[in-house]
């Protein structure tokens, strides 16, 4: 027990004798996260447009689509329609429709399209520079996409609840979250470093060092001249 109290006692002073590396690691990375969160991520904006996969038209449709059979098969195809959504041909004829200068690759990248929980409900999401250009095309990819299921398919079961609005609150900012991030990262560097310049410096400064690391005893000690000539 005592061994372990001197150990954590030794790391402790370690700690305090390089505290300055410490906090400057600590406050550089933390400047650095800050700098780079604000400065060098291009902010992207997402809009979100949601549908409904359901063929009932009527109150007579709506009753037989309550059945669990019905439900089923219209959250299969909810999977289904999320692959066409992503197909070469919604895609394509978005980007000819909205004269977009980016290729199938680049939109398809922008592009996401899933089931929402367990339901009929599909959401399209799309990411852009430009907010209000991610709604634009989160709309239209919804629309032909609507079209292309009732050209392909023969039938019209896709109703849009929401349609896509721009959202000015950019997804993949989040300059607290990385700010974070560095201050720890810049703590555990500094600690690291004060550790590897602590084992690498093989010196012999206190009487104690001579007692440790020689096994030798003590005969005297040479006093500081500055310190004598102050007192």
């Amino acid at each position: 027990m005592n061994e372990e109290t001197i150990e954590l006692r030794e790391l402790l002073e370690i700690l305090l004798k390089r505290k300055l590396l410490i906090i400057i690691m600590t406050v550089l990375c933390t400047v650095a996260g800050g700098l780079y969160s604000v400065f060098l991520i291009t902010p992207m904006y997402q809009s979100e447009t949601t549908m409904m996969v359901n063929g009932a038209k009527n109150m007579t449709d709506i009753a037989s689509s309550l059945d669990i059979g019905s439900i089923n098969l219209s959250q299969k195809l909810v999977v289904t329609y999320g692959e066409i959504v992503k197909s070469r041909i919604v895609l394509e004829q978005t980007i000819d429709s909205l004269k977009l200068d980016m290729t199938y690759g680049q939109l398809l990248r922008k592009t996401t399209a899933q089931q929402v929980g367990g339901t009929e409900i599909l959401k399209i999401a799309v990411q852009d520079e430009n907010p209000e250009q991610a709604a634009v095309i989160a709309n239209k990819i919804s629309d032909v996409f609507v079209k292309e299921v009732m050209r392909i398919l023969k039938v019209n079961n896709v109703e849009t609840i929401d349609k896509a609005i721009p959202i000015e609150k950019p997804v993949n900012v989040k300059t607290a979250l990385n700010t974070a991030i560095a201050m720890i990262l810049g703590l555990m560097m500094g600690v690291f470093i004060a550790f590897v310049l602590e084992y690498m410096d093989n010196t012999i400064k206190t009487e104690n060092d001579v007692q440790k690391y020689l096994d030798l005893p003590v005969l005297g000690l040479i006093p500081d001249h500055d310190m004598v000539l102050n007192e």
